[in-house]
């Protein structure tokens, strides 16, 4: 039987108030303090009213040192409604020996004799099946074939809004081009649940914005935004099944612990804006005549947005600063530097030594390169201590090779050199940044990195898989943009190769295979992420994920990094506004 030990601490707030920066983003003030709470342990069993009971004492204050309630264990529906709970609060990681525990008996049972009694809840069978593919067990997308008849379907008085959920969710979890039945599934209850809001037929509120926001970006839903927005419209009763078997379930407190854990990261996240605001201006990157203005919100944002942890502070600050870094010198490239001044900065990274002022040839060139120097130096430093060895000549090895492709590709276009499709892609997938902000940051997650682990195949795949997403997409958000400057991408190269072919395609075709193109790249990805045997443990391959799912999130329509619009609304929710 799996237990939940619950030790949720108090959390109190500075009250200071985080100044308005030159990147434009909203700031608030922030409550001084939310109310504390008696710090006591509350041991519980996953299946039970009494986990609730007890988490509600907790909050109310009593002092109980430790409370043990043991429950039937075969109560899976509603342990698997609890971790879903817990996920959708962002508060799983607290339970994860737990949820491990409760998955690896739901496994058992999906595999046994009890399986159809277990899991003859639609809803519930739904779930399961995501739950435990994404956790990386076998199970056959073929258990869902039965819900995909649509008028079979329609006949069961049990078909709601909240079960057509959980078969849309399930069905998001296709792996596999074979798998036509999860496509069928996705299609099927994709109408279903818009017909539902454009007849407006949903008179629960939170029940109707979650629809809508499920089928506005699914793959877009960056973690802890994700997490704010199900804090905001969770309601225990889009549980019908743990509702019935748990009438008098109570989630108050229960969301109350959640709230106060997302301000405390919060509150978190505030600080490091200013800290990484600091390094910017250190890096005089603010006394540059170029650059995108957004660039430091918005890396600040999407690190944050992904890893919410408070301990993952380092992490966060590393992945944003180098986002940072891809970006400007990106675009000094792309734009406002010379071929010389590009060009001295790739020798200056092979050199990698510092020089006088005035052997740079620019100020631009002098910013960017002694940025990168002292922020690889210091990410080395900090990593050595959790790495136990030298790792910078990696890190010098990642810049040069991203820095290189920089140069082929200002080359190509340059030159006017005609590419084909698959030759655009196969340096074009590195230039995005993804490879270099994923292993620069992943070496302080607290996980030992081999050589062998860094130069595995399966490193190597992460890495392009995740990078072929962000590229595509982005190719396709930027696509008006780069045809404006005479910068070919994958779109325009895909409509080149189709009039040459005398097979010419429209826009629209084009952006929809190269779409196809991406998921087809994102599917993949998700086979080594969810893998059970592999070089990585799956804290560090559930990064790939994280950062797949930014790319999803910024060029789902147009480029929110570069233009942000609904990032402005999800920087307020996620770093200002407290709960």
């Amino acid at each position: 039987m799996a237990s939940l030990a619950f030790t949720p601490g108090a959390a109190t707030f500075s009250g200071n108030v985080v100044r308005r920066r030159k990147d434009n983003f909203p700031v608030h003030g922030f409550p001084t303090t939310i109310r504390s709470s008696v710090s006591v342990t509350v041991k519980c069993y996953v299946s039970t009213t009494n986990l609730m009971v007890k988490i509600k004492e907790k909050f109310k204050g009593k002092n109980v040192n430790s409370l043990t309630v043991e429950a039937a264990d075969d109560d899976m529906p509603s342990n698997l409604c609890i971790i879903d709970t817990l996920q959708r609060l962002g508060i799983d990681r607290y339970f994860q020996p737990q949820v491990d525990s409760v998955l690896d008996h739901a496994y058992k049972l999906w595999q046994g004799k009890e399986k159809d009694t277990v899991y003859s809840d639609i809803s519930i069978h739904a779930m399961a099946f995501r739950l435990l593919r994404v956790k990386g067990y076998q199970v056959s997308s073929e258990e869902l074939d039965p819900y995909i008849d649509v008028e079979r379907m329609k006949k069961l008085k049990t078909v709601d809004v909240p079960t057509v959920i959980e078969l849309y969710r399930a069905a998001q979890e296709r792996m596999y081009e074979e798998e036509g039945s999860l496509e069928r599934l996705h299609v099927w209850s994709t109408n279903f649940l818009m017909h539902q809001l454009q007849a407006n037929s949903i008179p629960d509120e939170k029940l109707h914005k979650l629809v809508e926001y499920y089928l506005k970006n699914y793959h877009g839903i960056l973690d802890r935004v994700g997490v704010r927005r199900n804090l905001d419209l969770f309601d225990i009763s889009h549980y019908p099944t743990l509702r019935a078997r748990v009438p008098n379930l109570c989630t108050e407190d229960f969301l109350s612990f959640a709230k106060e854990d997302f301000n405390t990261c919060q509150a978190q996240h505030q600080k490091e804006h200013e800290q990484l605001q600091r390094w910017f201006e250190d890096c005089r990157f603010d006394t540059l005549k170029f650059g995108r203005e957004t660039a430091v919100g918005a890396a600040h944002f999407l690190s944050s947005a992904i890893l919410g942890e408070s301990e993952l502070c380092n992490v966060r600050l590393a992945l944003a600063k180098h986002m940072v870094l891809v970006v400007f010198i990106d675009d000094f490239f792309d734009h406002y530097g010379s071929r010389e001044d590009s060009f001295k900065i790739l020798h200056l990274l092979k050199e990698w030594k510092e020089k006088p002022a005035g052997e740079y040839g620019s100020e631009e060139v002098e910013i960017l390169f002694t940025a990168v120097y002292n922020t690889v130096n210091e990410l080395a430093e900090m990593a050595h201590v959790e790495q136990g060895r030298n790792i910078k000549g990696f890190l010098i090895e990642l810049w040069v090779e991203i820095v290189s492709i920089f140069k082929i590709e200002l080359d190509t276009w340059s030159n006017d050199t005609t590419l084909t499709l698959d030759e655009y892609l196969s340096s074009s997938w590195v230039s995005v940044g993804c490879r270099i902000c994923i292993l620069v940051s992943m070496q302080l997650l607290g996980v030992q990195l081999t050589d062998e682990m860094l130069l595995s195949d399966e490193c190597i795949n992460l890495c392009k898989h995740v990078s072929m997403v962000d590229r595509l997409l982005n190719d396709v958000g930027t696509f008006e943009k780069e045809r404006k400057e005479n910068t070919g991408n994958s779109v325009s190269l895909l409509l080149a190769a189709a009039v040459k072919e005398g097979r010419p395609i429209t826009e629209e075709e084009a952006i929809i295979k190269i779409k196809k193109m991406a998921e087809n790249e994102r599917r993949k990805l998700m086979q080594i992420v969810y893998k059970r045997e592999s070089v990585f443990p799956r804290k560090c391959k559930d990064m790939f994920l994280k950062v797949c799912r930014i790319g999803c999130y910024l060029y789902a329509s147009g480029d929110e990094f570069t233009s942000p619009q609904k990032m402005k609304e999800d920087v307020k929710s996620l770093i200002y506004e407290s709960l």
